[in-house]
């Protein structure tokens, strides 16, 4: 499998692959935006991609970080249906750490998923700086039970 990071003008195809598996996300122009691909994979039609061509029907799963200051949100992790359950979602964890590495990254965890991301040295905390703690509160209201995590940092 293989990670790339999506230039802005490089992001039509994983548009529709979060419209097709997570409708209610919303890209934004600021966010870094990732995808895993299968390295050796050729679309429905045969025809294969080239190296800075991404097709919707190769990617395997996606994230996105979110700059709010000096600080960052990890949003959007999504693992196509058809390849949960198989560690997709922890090497797309593994291939963010040099990313997220500098413990000034949180999440919004679904309740369920607390457990899978603090295997990737995310923990619960009961607040954050202001700008991630309005952000967080907003996002609350939506229904949805979520839990705020940091990240650890890495020992230097």
């Amino acid at each position: 499998m293989q990670l790339t990071w999506l230039a802005p003008d490089d992001r039509i195809e994983v548009r529709k692959f979060y419209r097709q598996h997570m409708p209610y996300a919303r890209l934004l122009q600021k966010e870094s935006i990732c995808v895993l691909t299968q390295a050796d994979s050729t679309p429905a039609n045969d025809i294969k991609a080239n190296s800075k061509q991404i097709i919707c029907s190769e990617i395997i799963a996606s994230a996105r970080i979110r700059p709010i200051g000096q600080l960052a949100i990890l949003t959007g992790m999504l693992v196509h249906p058809d390849f949960r359950g198989q560690g997709v979602g922890h090497q797309l964890m593994d291939a963010l750490q040099s990313v997220i590495a500098d413990g000034n990254t949180y999440i919004f965890a679904l309740a369920h998923l607390e457990g899978f991301y603090a295997q990737h040295g995310f923990y619960a905390v009961s607040s954050a700086p202001n700008d991630i703690e309005q952000l967080f509160l907003k996002y609350q209201g939506d229904g949805e039970r979520l839990v705020l995590m940091g990240l650890t940092p890495s020992p230097q």
